[in-house]
């Protein structure tokens, strides 16, 4: 009887420990997004993973051999984000964008992930 308790209390600890690290990876890395102002020259932010939002610079896209660099502003700053990967399909002058990533030292932000948000082809025309 001691042995089924101990199995018991046991097996309900282990659902609470995988009910725990599920919570935490499902809510627990989920970052408030950050407009390029409040980035952009705020020493708060150098080297700490943040969540960049803004639209894309026309014409600031340079490809060099092994990354991406492009502009970012809110309306207000712009910051010059370095990108190693594939571009979205949907990457156009002009986007909202979204980026994972980090401030380095030099003030650019690194982007590890890159989210270019689809523009709205389903909006109704004004008069229809």
């Amino acid at each position: 009887m001691k042995k089924r308790k101990v199995r018991v209390t046991l097996t309900i600890l282990f659902i609470l420990v995988l009910l725990g690290v599920l919570v935490f990876v499902t809510f627990g890395g989920s970052q408030t997004a950050r407009k390029v102002s409040e980035v952009k020259g705020n020493e708060e932010f150098v080297g700490v993973k943040v969540r960049l939002t803004g639209k894309i610079v026309p014409k600031s896209l340079k490809s060099h051999s092994e990354y991406y660099e492009f502009k970012v502003t809110d309306g207000k700053e712009e910051i010059t984000v370095v990108y190693k990967g594939v571009l979205p399909n949907s990457f156009q002058d002009g986007a909202d964008v979204i980026a994972d990533g980090y401030v380095q030292e030099d003030g650019k932000f690194k982007a590890n992930n890159l989210l270019v948000k689809c523009p709205s082809k389903y909006v109704p025309k004004k008069g229809t």
